[in-house]
């Protein structure tokens, strides 16, 4: 009878130092090795074994700091490598975002089309994107990792395949395989909010917080949730669809989803626009005139940014008392709503006992706005590179 593992290997041990030792300068830059030794909890002779074969893969350099001043020996500094580097896709409602950045999370390069809010080809799309790839990574000595992209819509963990993208009209479209087809190249695909979360959560606003949730906002909500740290993705990768929560049963408006009560329906952009008097399609520019109507004076738009207000505490109500997260932090328009008639979404929220207080939940906007989504994509396609950095070399010549 085989004895039962009691532990890791040594090849696994040291694929796990190498992975700490490499994600902790992506995040941070360049550290020290006498840093790295005390963070790490190894010794000096470990890791100088691990920033040398990090060096060897060309992930990394180090250099002696000039010190001025101090006695003894200075420490070398580690840094990663800017000629590694990702491309990040945002494949927004209103536009399309590729952006090249470089380990430590450095844009390199940063590309952006608009196009008209409703329904659009998936083929006319992944020529678009390819576009925009061939020209970010139209650079000598430059090392391509990996391709993350974000799409608003629920997108399976297996395979990519994008489920349902209502904004874009998609179901059931195999984005990721055709666009990986058409590069040449492995690709990454998720939900954009989900990537928002992971964004701010390794460098924005949610940065020390691990129970997070992250909500966006326009036509429709998006929501990404981080629990302990981990991405709360569901058995195959559709959770956090909390813009279909029923937070009215008296509506009779069909959402998108075929239900009615949805609680996009009562916070997206076209309902406020439409309550305000203003025609629907308006997106960030519009919300922002009623906003700024809304302070001039003007009762229409001030009422209609009161009901959304109140239907935005309701929501959040719901998001506490499910997820009971450290922080929520809103994107999109839901950010300018909330900014807005904060003390309305607080009334609601206070008006009703809740499992977590009001005081104890932190409600914030998030730090990189409408960038969020392409720029967790960019880390999502980090993620293999940083789990075992000996891959670098078969992924690059695959």
């Amino acid at each position: 009878m085989a004895k039962p593992r009691t532990g890791i290997g040594q090849e696994e041990l040291r694929r796990n130092n190498l992975s700490q030792l490499l994600s902790r300068v992506h995040v941070s830059g360049p550290t020290s090795r006498a840093q790295l030794t005390r963070e790490l909890g190894l010794n000096r002779s470990t890791i100088g074994d691990l920033v040398s074969s990090l060096e060897e893969l060309g992930l990394i350099t180090q250099s002696m700091p000039v010190v001025a001043g101090r006695s003894g020996r200075p420490s070398h500094v580690v840094e990663p490598r800017r000629d590694n580097a990702v491309v990040g896709i945002d494949i927004g409602v209103d536009r399309i975002v590729v952006a090249l950045v470089a380990l430590r999370g450095e844009v390199l390069d940063r590309r952006q089309r608009a196009h008209h809010r409703g329904e659009h080809d998936v083929e006319h799309v992944i020529e678009s994107v390819a576009q925009m790839v061939d020209d970010v990574l139209a650079r000598p000595d430059l090392r391509c990792l990996g391709i993350g992209v974000s799409v608003p819509g629920a997108v399976r963990t297996s395979d990519g395949l994008v489920r349902f993208a209502p904004n874009l009209g998609w179901i059931e479209e195999p984005f990721t395989e055709l666009l990986a087809k058409r590069l040449g190249r492995p690709v990454s695909t998720g939900n954009d909010a989900n990537l928002g979360a992971l964004a701010e959560h390794i460098r924005g606003a949610a940065v020390g917080h691990y129970d997070v949730a992250y909500l966006s906002g326009s036509v429709g909500i998006g929501g990404g949730f981080l629990v302990r740290g981990a991405p709360l993705t569901g058995s195959r990768g559709y959770a956090g669809e909390v813009g279909h929560l029923l937070v009215d049963n008296s509506s009779v408006e069909k959402c998108r989803c075929g239900n009615v009560g949805c609680w996009e329906m009562k916070v997206g952009e076209n309902h406020l626009l439409v309550k305000a008097g203003r025609l629907p399609g308006g997106g960030p520019l519009g919300v922002a005139e009623v906003i700024a109507a809304a302070n001039a004076g003007e009762k229409r738009a001030s009422d209609a940014l009161d009901e959304v207000g109140y239907w935005l505490g309701v929501g959040l109500r719901a998001v506490i008392n499910v997820f009971n997260p450290e922080i929520i932090l809103l994107g999109g328009s839901l950010a300018a709503l909330w900014e807005a008639r904060q003390e309305k979404v607080n009334s609601v929220l206070d008006r009703w006992a809740l499992m977590s207080p009001r005081s104890e939940v932190i409600i914030r906007a998030s730090a990189f706005g409408p960038d969020s989504p392409w720029r967790g994509a960019a880390e999502m396609a980090f993620e293999p590179v940083l789990a075992d950095p000996g891959s670098v070399v078969r992924r690059t010549e695959a």
